[in-house]
C-alpha cells in the first residue's frame, strides 16, 4: 500500500514538510536551493514509505548525478547516499531522464534490463519509483524525483506509485515555475 494517499497535504508553517517556505523568491536553476529540495525529498520519503528519496538534477556536474534534494534513512543501519553519484550507469534516474518517462519497478530483480544495476548490490535496492522533471515552458528535462527501497513491493502498487510520483513532480515544478523565468 502506498502511504500518504492524501495528495494535497497541508503543511504546518515551519514544519519540515513545509518545503515551499524554504524556497527562495528567485531560483537559479544552475544553483538549486538544496535545503528546500531536501525538505521535498523528506516529504517524498514520509508519504511513500520508502527509506530514500532524491531530487536528482542533471547537467550541474558533467557526467554525474547531483542529488540537490536527498532524504536518507535516519536512525537505522541502512547505508547513507551521497550527494553525487559519479556514474550515469548507477540507479534508474538516468533512464527516466533520458527517456522522459515515469518508471516504476515494484521489484528491480523482476526486470532483466534493470536487474544488473550496480545499486542493487551496493545498496540492496529492490524497489524504485521515479519520474522526470520536465519544464513545460521550454521542454527541457532538469532531472528526476525518485524513491527507492530495499523491499520489493506488490505489483499492484504500480499505478498508485505512478500517480503519486507524477503528482509530486507537478508540485515541485509549479513551485519552481513561480520563482524562475523560462
Amino acid at each position: 500500500m502506498i502511504h500518504g494517499t492524501n495528495l494535497n497535504p497541508l503543511p504546518v508553517p515551519g514544519d519540515a514538510t513545509d518545503w515551499e517556505a524554504r524556497l527562495p523568491d528567485v531560483i537559479d536553476l544552475a544553483n538549486p536551493p538544496v535545503g528546500a529540495f531536501d525538505a521535498f525529498a523528506d516529504l517524498l520519503t514520509g508519504e511513500s514509505g520508502l527509506p530514500w528519496a532524491m531530487v536528482n538534477w542533471f547537467g550541474v556536474v558533467p557526467g554525474q548525478q547531483l542529488f540537490v534534494g536527498l532524504s536518507n534513512p535516519v536512525g537505522t543501519d541502512l547505508p547513507q547516499a551521497e550527494r553525487t553519484m559519479p556514474e550515469l550507469t548507477h540507479g534508474w534516474c538516468p533512464d527516466v531522464f533520458e527517456n522522459r518517462r515515469t518508471l516504476i519497478l515494484h521489484d528491480t530483480l523482476a526486470y532483466a534490463q534493470f536487474a544488473t544495476n550496480p545499486v542493487i548490490d551496493e545498496f540492496g535496492i529492490r524497489t524504485y519509483q521515479g519520474t522526470p522533471l520536465i519544464d513545460e515552458r521550454t521542454d527541457r528535462a532538469w532531472g528526476t524525483i525518485c524513491g527507492i527501497g530495499q523491499n520489493p513491493r506488490p505489483r499492484a502498487v504500480g499505478r498508485p506509485s505512478r500517480t503519486f510520483m507524477e503528482h509530486h513532480s507537478k508540485l515541485l515544478l509549479k513551485a519552481v515555475y513561480e520563482r524562475t523565468r523560462p
